[in-house]
This record gives structure tokens, C-alpha cells and sequence, in this order.
């Protein structure tokens, strides 16, 4: 499923964009840099894993990419690439390599 939201701000922009395959979830944000720019163009992702059990959504997004549990991926064909062959893996796991 595909889900989006917008929000304004005077002139900053935001939309995020969630791409959700059952307890996987890739969470698209764009904005315009607070006004700064004319489009939405500034572009990150996260990479969510949602606990039906625990409940609670823990971010995934490091163990993926690696670095720390606070860095900014950057949206890039790869790193989408990357992230959406996360999203549609079904073995355990969170390597997106296989």
C-alpha cells in the first residue's frame, strides 16, 4: 500500500510518502528546504519495522544503510533501490543483499 501526507507552512512544503508491505515500511520525506527552494527536493528516507506482538515501530534504517541510528539517508535512485529490494524481501532478516 501506498499512503501520503502533505503539510504547509507559509512557504515551507512538506510531503511524506509511506510504501507499506506488511510490517515493512519505507518512509519517503520531501520538502523544500523551509521556503528555500522552489521545489520539493530535499529527500530522505527511513526504513520502519513494524512489532504486531510488542507493538511499536522500530526504525531499521541503520542496520540497513549502516552508520548511526540518527543519520540522514539521503533519497537517491539507489539508496531507493536499496531500500525498496528491503521492502519486498520475504526471508528473515534485514539484509536486502540476497
Amino acid at each position: 500500500m501506498i499512503s501520503a501526507t502533505t503539510m504547509d507552512f507559509g512557504n515551507a512544503k512538506h510531503t511524506n510518502v509511506v510504501f507499506d508491505n506488511g510490517p515493512k515500511m519505507i518512509s519517503l520525506n520531501c520538502d523544500n528546504s523551509g521556503g528555500r527552494l522552489t521545489t520539493l527536493s530535499r529527500s530522505d528516507i527511513r526504513l520502519l519495522f513494524s512489532h504486531p506482538l510488542e507493538g511499536g515501530v522500530e526504525d531499521v534504517t541503520s542496520q540497513i544503510f549502516g552508520g548511526g541510528e540518527e543519520d540522514i539517508v539521503r533519497a537517491t535512485l539507489d539508496s531507493m533501490e536499496i531500500a525498496m529490494k528491503w521492502l519486498r524481501r520475504t526471508r528473515w532478516g534485514f539484509s536486502c543483499k540476497a
